[in-house]
């Protein structure tokens, strides 16, 4: 009966039926978020060339990257564990090499962890950032970004009159961009741009919103 049952329904309806059972699991972290016993905040900066390129892994936690007012990747992150163990566990990768940058987040997945970021990057960056799990927000960055996030919200803060493409697209959820145009879609929106602009930005979010502001 469930196998018949599962073939008589259409791809929407799959879909929806599918994320109702998996919202819960991937959300569960997040639920935690009140009970952390263990928290360590650390700090690094690196010296780094304006208009090189900065890429982020990050698999459970908040992003927030914004345009610092030097030549220097300024990082500073919070790891949050219910285990203690787990919190010695999790490590940072921060590799820089001439005009490019790589930032990995590593936690124990035995265990609730989960990272919060803030980066400030050069004013003009490129941006490659993907996060699991969490909330992203890019302010005022000149440059190019690709943002990927499976579940939560982004939003970008820049004039849109730095780009000359913007594609922008939520599996589930809504896609808002003052003066950007028109979105379309159902259960997920999508948004296409093109402007006078040198940049392009393209963000993806599976289940979530996202925003981009600026004029």
């Amino acid at each position: 009966m469930p196998r018949r049952f599962l073939a008589q329904l259409n791809p929407l309806h799959k879909t929806i039926l599918a994320c109702v059972f998996l919202i819960p699991l991937f959300a569960a972290p997040q639920c935690a978020a009140n009970d952390w016993e263990h928290q360590e905040t650390h700090s690094d900066a690196r010296d780094f060339s304006a208009a090189g390129f900065v890429h982020v892994r990050l698999s459970v936690g908040d992003m927030h990257i914004r345009r610092g007012d030097s030549n220097k990747i300024s990082l500073r992150y919070t790891i949050k564990s219910r285990r203690e163990s787990s919190l010695k566990e999790a490590r940072v990768d921060f590799d820089v090499h001439g005009n490019d940058a790589t930032i990995e987040f590593h936690a124990p997945s035995s265990a609730n962890t989960q990272f919060d970021v803030e980066l400030e990057v050069p004013e003009k960056t490129n941006l490659y950032v993907h996060d699991k799990i969490g909330d992203m927000t890019v302010e005022d960055v000149e440059g190019d970004k690709d943002l990927t996030l499976g579940i939560g919200d982004i939003r970008v803060d820049k004039a849109r009159e730095g780009y000359r493409l913007v594609n922008a697209s939520a599996g589930i959820g809504d896609v808002n961009g003052d003066g950007y145009g028109e979105t379309s879609g159902w259960l997920g929106k999508s948004l296409k741009y093109r402007g006078e602009g040198k940049y392009e930005l393209r963000a993806h979010v599976g289940i979530g919103d996202i925003k981009l502001g600026g004029k």
